[in-house]
């Protein structure tokens, strides 16, 4: 069996080494958005679009099964993958993190999407807001010259934040992780901090939000976009046992 997993995260990566372990070819596709991209020894990966969704379907041509492992928040390739799918006549998997619950103590406003919470804080007076967004979507909020606005960033990233989005954030600083940030760090990094807004990325590793628990800061959460009509597992585990059973 031949496999094309669409990655780019943590799930991706064990699934892909997971896949190859077993006997099957596996090929990783990637995005290309951060310069040092990890990929499994073995897994065979690729970089770049597709074209579109006839691009896909043309490439799932050459393969038996496509996995959608990329962020629970890449709205467009999920559905992309659907109707690639659909077009190619091949089964789509799809793997995705549990979302975080609420917990004892939060102090969650939940947002449909960035849109909206933009809105919101436009009529609101001078915060310092931690915009923990990946660098994806904090565009949103740029023209909200009356907020200090911190953009966490990967280190690794190819996306120059400060040119891209230019005059219009008066007030911006870029908040740079070349990993994970440790509790201790999160908690120094929300310590001055008034809001902190993020998407609901799910994991083990929301240690972000713990941060924010102890601190008792209130926190902007954006909800997952709705997902295509395939099978979604919670786990990578999950996911292995249904493709065991083709």
């Amino acid at each position: 069996m031949r496999v094309l997993v669409l990655g780019g995260t943590v799930e991706a990566r064990q699934v892909s080494a997971a896949l190859l372990e077993q006997g099957l070819e596996v090929t990783l596709a990637l995005k290309g958005l951060t310069g040092c991209p990890l990929i499994p020894r073995g897994v065979c990966h690729r970089e770049g679009g597709f074209g579109g969704i006839e691009g896909l379907a043309a490439t799932l041509k050459a393969y038996d099964l496509l996995i959608d492992a990329t962020h629970p928040f890449a709205r467009r390739m999920s559905w992309n993958a659907f109707y690639a799918a659909r077009l190619a006549t091949k089964p789509c998997f799809v793997v995705q993190r549990p979302p975080w619950k609420r917990q004892p103590g939060d102090r969650w406003q939940d947002f449909t999407d960035l849109s909206r919470a933009a809105s919101r804080l436009r009529h609101l007076p001078s915060k310092r807001v931690l915009l923990a967004l990946g660098g994806q979507g904090a565009e949103q909020f740029c023209g909200l010259p009356q907020h200090e606005l911190i953009v966490r960033v990967l280190a690794r990233s190819k996306t120059a934040l400060a040119t891209r989005y230019g005059v219009r954030w008066r007030r911006l600083r870029l908040q740079r992780f070349d990993r994970s940030p440790t509790l201790t760090e999160e908690q120094a990094s929300l310590k001055h901090v008034d809001l902190l807004i993020l998407r609901n990325a799910g994991g083990l590793l929301g240690v972000k939000l713990t941060a924010a628990r102890r601190l008792h800061k209130p926190v902007w959460i954006i909800a997952r976009p709705a997902m295509p009509p395939v099978p979604i597992y919670g786990s990578v585990a999950a996911l292995l046992d249904a493709i065991a059973q083709i």
